[in-house]
């Protein structure tokens, strides 16, 4: 009867050749400062998806998915912006998403 409230499919989709997946552990002063929003508004443009995620220990979580050149290029950035101050950063490369459409900020 109602229908206002339809589950979406998820529908894989085909990605771009050189696609990668890494995730990200910034340790630092990461968090209280727009970290994550920061994450998101270099990601985006490049087309980059995936998320970031505050850690209950101080710590942010990124996982990106695009080319490795947009990737680096995102992390290039955030090590640029004055406020930001990553003491330590592990990345590691993980599975593609192929369902995954945008970049989220997880709360």
């Amino acid at each position: 009867m109602f229908h206002l409230f339809k589950k979406k499919e998820k529908i894989e989709r085909e990605l771009p050749p050189g696609t990668i997946r890494k995730e990200f552990h910034f340790e630092g002063n990461v968090q209280n400062i727009g970290f994550r929003f920061e994450v998101q508004s270099h990601a985006k443009p490049l087309g980059i998806t995936g998320y970031a995620k505050n850690n209950d220990d101080g710590s942010v979580t990124a996982q990106l998915q695009g080319t490795e050149k947009n990737i680096n290029k995102v992390i290039k950035s955030l090590q640029n912006i004055d406020r930001i101050q990553i003491e330590s950063m592990t990345e590691k490369e993980i599975p593609l998403d192929y369902y995954e459409r945008d970049f989220c900020i997880m709360y």
